[in-house]
């Protein structure tokens, strides 16, 4: 199989019943700005879950950077792959990402259960935002800041007077609430 036959029977599948769900947003392609990375899907909702697609014929060469990118903001990572990488992915992969295989009859089969990921970053978090997200978020939470201040600067004043916890609630519900973001439905 492909990434993009995979991609399309996990939007059949695993992911089917958030495309419908009012509090969850599916994103395909979603960066990761600080870390110059990005993810195949995520489902935002009452937690940020990641899933990076390998296919027979990807490698797994860049799972290591990619995996270090994906630690910083997502509460939960899975990797969605086929049979000739499970057992690979098993083994270099941290205990708490997930695994699921995907079957050449249109099934996915959770290998490894994803579980909470707790080295998440606040300042990787606010990375996340626009920059008139951040100034709004700033301003509605009374944390001294410059509008002329870089964005970077702007998110560090975030991480700083923010738990991780809060802060990661209300990225959430910014990704949420975008409207013109790229929502890649295929239904």
């Amino acid at each position: 199989m492909r990434d993009f036959d995979i991609r399309n029977i996990v939007r059949k599948t695993l992911l089917h019943h958030y495309y419908s769900d009012n509090d969850s947003k599916v994103v395909e392609e979603l960066d990761i700005p600080a870390a110059k990375a990005r993810i195949d899907m995520a489902v935002i909702n009452g937690h940020m879950h990641g899933f990076e697609i390998k296919s027979a014929q990807d490698t797994l060469n860049r799972i290591p950077n990619q995996l270090q990118a994906y630690t910083k903001v997502f509460d939960y990572v899975s990797v969605v792959t086929e049979d000739k990488y499970t057992l690979k992915l098993e083994k270099i992969l941290p205990f708490w990402v997930g695994i699921f295989t995907c079957t050449n009859d249109g099934l996915v089969i959770e290998f490894r259960k994803a579980l909470l990921n707790e080295n998440v970053e606040g300042f990787y978090l606010a990375k996340m935002l626009w920059r008139e997200e951040l100034l709004q978020i700033l301003k509605e939470h009374q944390i001294k800041h410059r509008k002329a201040d870089r964005n970077w600067l702007l998110c560090e004043s975030l991480s700083n007077n923010l738990t991780v916890g809060l802060l990661s609630g209300i990225v959430r519900q910014k990704l949420k609430q975008r409207l013109n973001w790229k929502l890649k439905n295929t239904f």
